[in-house]
């Protein structure tokens, strides 16, 4: 018979002749094979070591070759059967491990892989009913093979662990597609619970929960590769979560989650990654640079460099996102509760909020670091309850009033052990020093990544968690949004209007102002099925609230307005992002910021009751006092004023703003028609609009405007598209543009620096290596900001796209919130 197996072997592995067999010929050499290896294991064999492995091997793998072609036909599969009632499982399990091939303990994972696969292991129940207690059963005597395999075998390569991680997974997937499968792997102890007088022990041992390897220890060996950032972490995180579905089906399971370390190691392993962050990197590069960043004085700073996140970051990151899986698939309340209650204990008290209290803000300090790490988390985080805890704890909410709710012995013992531990670590409160208190400091630093740092933060919780938008800015519950008429929203919107077109009047305005409609009017439109907190109920009508105008954080943005023309251009563009991202919120009106308080209008009263009147009431421009301009308003009046002053006093003044957004935006007027590209879910789905003054998504001021060719394309773009231009024609060009270049990098203090910083208080900049022509400003934080001419113009175009975007987001909310009607 080995013969003639050998013969067929050649045949097929010279591709000569398919594999034939019949199912009785394929099953009969099954069984030799398996008596082959049971021989050999049991006989005491001369052969060497090498010999016995190359013997090992070849049955191995013929046994494989068989149980594959097997699989390939109809049941009945013989083979597979024959394989898990003959045990052969346990032999080729202690022959991998006996011999410490790499080879071996792949071919037999393969033979497990098959096993499990074939669905042919029985319960413990029917193997007892079919056996009787005298002998282990084949379910029970699979899952000892197994587990001595994973637990011992040599893993050499990533291959090896990812085929025995993987016969873990297999296995996960049976208990959640049986359940009933569970008892095979799952033994646990029958401990009486004790009464909820008992002390829980003094010592806090019982927090750690108890581990009880011997129990479970499928779970355990995936609890192992969870933090694995290779395929091995994928099949163990997807099996332990399918292990954790499976408790809602099973009370002995839950009852085992929550008193065993699963949450403790959890919480841990977390810290431990979240322990490894260093502080942040920032790697210049001269490929892709977004070409509203080349144009400036900071091209070559940190803030104009997305920070380099290293791969403890992304293992950090992916392990976080596992914790958000798990919280979804569980549907065991308590086992859910369990974990978020650890993971509030160990993570965000005594790791994640300490770090934020402790980091330093000078240069090279942690706070921007810590900052960019929690923002990466708000953004990446969508789980509600995870989201929740978070915020819930950073920002220090009053907690809901409790509800009376029935809980096992078992929850409530956690809960206890858990509370005393967080009483005992002492550690400090968010109710002294929260994240809102912080985000103060951060946009009052000197230090340009720490407030951008804070700017990109702002803008996430703003943006994607609006529970907590108005526990971060603060608003007037007492004053929700009033309507005003159509003529007075008319007259402010002409307004905001105006003040766009004062600093640069462009021939596609109206094509560039509907763009911004556009998209406003989608952004507002998602904004209307949002809730407005978690303890509002769900019937009630959400009504924008009236903006707290004296919160500080409110005025540290205005602070930050205040030196808008020499700020990083990526610092205004989260700047004007999070103005964007309140000015969009369903949660605060525009009264008193934006646009006047309606109560402050001096309007003359009409008691006709003939509705042409009233029309024609509504449609009158009422009057209001100074007093009651809008603040943000306000501060950008002085910006515009600002760029008039610069207007009468250079006279080509509006030539270079013109020249200057026309670099800017040339990467968005393709020269050929180009395809509609894919739209991403967070853009709004306008063909043609462009956001061009806030970030593209949020968090983050990283601009969609491409690379730039530089200011010598511009100016001397004409004489190289046209070749016969005369020697003298094209240096003239060459003479004009280089004039240029040093004009745009010669320093430009705006008026309000200029008396006390003197042209001879700043250094010469140097021409840019770009092709932009500009100079970069330096590194160093000065008392006396100033800019050159190039970097201010950047900025007055960035102001002028913002003012163009707010109007768009007014006139929408006009429409969409009912903010401007006929009363």
């Amino acid at each position: 018979m080995s013969s003639w197996f050998s013969s067929k072997w050649a045949r097929l592995i010279a591709g000569k002749k398919p594999w034939p067999p019949s199912e009785l010929e394929r099953h009969s050499v099954f069984i030799h094979d398996c008596n082959a290896l049971q021989h050999f294991w049991n006989s005491n064999s001369s052969r060497s070591v090498e010999e016995s492995i190359a013997f090992a091997r070849t049955y191995l793998e013929r046994l494989n070759f068989l149980l594959t072609d097997e699989s390939r036909g109809p049941s009945p599969h013989n083979c597979v059967e024959t394989a898990a009632s003959s045990r052969i499982f346990v032999t080729v399990a202690l022959i991998a491990l006996a011999y410490h091939d790499d080879d071996l303990v792949r071919s037999a994972a393969v033979l497990f892989n098959h096993i499990i696969h074939a669905g042919v292991l029985k319960t413990e129940e029917e193997s007892e009913r079919g056996r009787g207690r005298a002998k282990e059963s084949i379910s029970t005597a699979f899952s000892r093979a197994l587990v001595d395999l994973v637990r011992q075998a040599d893993k050499t390569s990533d291959k090896t662990e990812t085929l025995l991680v993987e016969l873990l997974f297999g296995i996960a997937n049976n208990i959640r597609l049986q359940p009933e499968t569970l008892s095979t792997w799952f033994r646990p102890r029958v401990t009486p619970v004790r009464s909820d007088t008992e002390s829980t022990g003094p010592n806090g041992t019982e927090f750690a929960g108890a581990t009880r390897k011997d129990e479970f220890p499928l779970f355990y060996m995936l609890v192992d590769y969870v933090h694995s950032d290779k395929s091995a972490g994928d099949f163990a995180r997807t099996g332990l979560l399918y292990i954790i579905e499976t408790a809602s089906r099973s009370k002995s399971l839950e009852r085992w989650l929550i008193e065993s370390d699963l949450a403790t190691l959890m919480a841990i392993g977390l810290g431990a990654l979240y322990s490894q962050l260093g502080s942040l990197e920032y790697i210049p590069t001269d490929d892709d640079v977004p070409r509203v960043v080349a144009l400036s004085d900071h091209a070559k700073e940190e803030t104009a460099l997305q920070p380099t996140l290293s791969e403890a970051m992304d293992t950090f990151m992916s392990y976080l996102l596992f914790w958000q899986d798990t919280i979804d698939h569980c549907k065991s309340a308590e086992v859910n509760d369990t974990l978020l209650d650890h993971f509030q204990v160990l993570f965000l008290e005594q790791l994640l909020y300490p770090s934020l209290l402790e980091s330093s803000d000078v240069a090279g300090g942690s706070t921007a670091a810590v900052l960019t790490y929690l923002c990466r988390i708000l953004d990446s985080v969508e789980q509600g309850e995870l989201v929740h805890r978070i915020l819930h704890f950073l920002l220090a909410s009053s907690p809901p009033p409790e509800q009376q709710m029935d809980m096992s012995a078992s929850r409530r013992k956690s809960i206890n052990v858990l509370a005393a531990l967080s009483s005992e670590a002492a550690q400090p409160s968010p109710s002294l020093f929260n994240l809102r208190d912080l985000a103060l400091l951060g946009l009052q630093s000197a230090n340009r990544q720490t407030v951008l740092a804070t700017l990109r933060l702002l803008n996430v919780v703003l943006q994607r968690h609006h529970p907590f938008a108005r526990s971060l800015i603060h608003t007037i519950p007492s004053q929700p949004a009033r309507q005003r008429s159509i003529g007075a929203f008319n007259a402010e919107l002409e307004q905001l209007l105006g003040l766009a077109t004062s600093i640069f009047t462009e021939s596609s305005l109206n094509e560039s102002y509907d763009n911004y409609v556009a998209d406003a009017t989608w952004v507002l439109e998602s904004r209307l099925c949002l809730p407005v907190s978690d303890e509002e109920a769900e019937k009630v009508v959400p009504l924008p609230q009236q903006l707290q105008q004296d919160d500080p954080i409110v005025q540290g943005l205005l602070t930050c307005l205040d030196t808008f023309f020499t700020n990083s251009v990526i610092v205004n563009l989260a700047l004007t992002g999070v103005f964007m991202s309140l000015a969009s919120s369903h949660l605060f009106a525009l009264d008193g910021w934006v646009l006047v308080d309606p109560a402050c209008y001096d309007k003359p009263s009409s008691d006709s009751s003939d509705t042409i009147d009233q029309v024609r009431q509504a449609y009158k421009v009422p009057t209001w006092p100074e007093t009651a301009a809008p603040t943000l308003t306000l501060a950008l009046q002085k910006l515009v004023e600002q760029v008039r002053q610069w207007q009468k006093d250079l006279p080509d003044f509006d030539v270079l703003v013109a020249a200057r957004r026309e670099l800017l935006h040339q990467g968005d007027r393709p020269q050929t028609p180009t395809p509609a590209r894919s739209r991403e879910a967070s853009e709004p789905p306008v063909p043609g609009s462009v956001d061009r003054s806030r970030p593209s998504f949020p968090g983050s001021p990283e601009p969609s405007l491409p690379g730039s060719r530089g200011l010598l394309w511009l100016c001397g773009g004409e004489s190289i598209a046209r070749p016969d231009e005369s020697r003298g024609s094209s240096t003239s060009r060459t003479v004009a543009a280089e004039a240029l270049r040093r004009r745009l990098a010669t320093p430009f203090p705006p008026a309000a620096t200029a008396t006390e910083a003197t042209p001879t208080d700043a250094e010469p900049v140097g021409a840019s290596d770009e092709a932009s022509g500009e100079a970069t400003a330096s590194a160093e934080e000065t008392e006396s900001p100033s800019a050159t001419l190039g970097h201010v113009l950047t900025n007055v175009v960035i102001l002028y796209e913002f003012l163009l975007e707010l109007s768009a987001v007014v006139q929408a909310r006009g429409s969409l919130f009912e903010e401007a009607g006929y009363q």
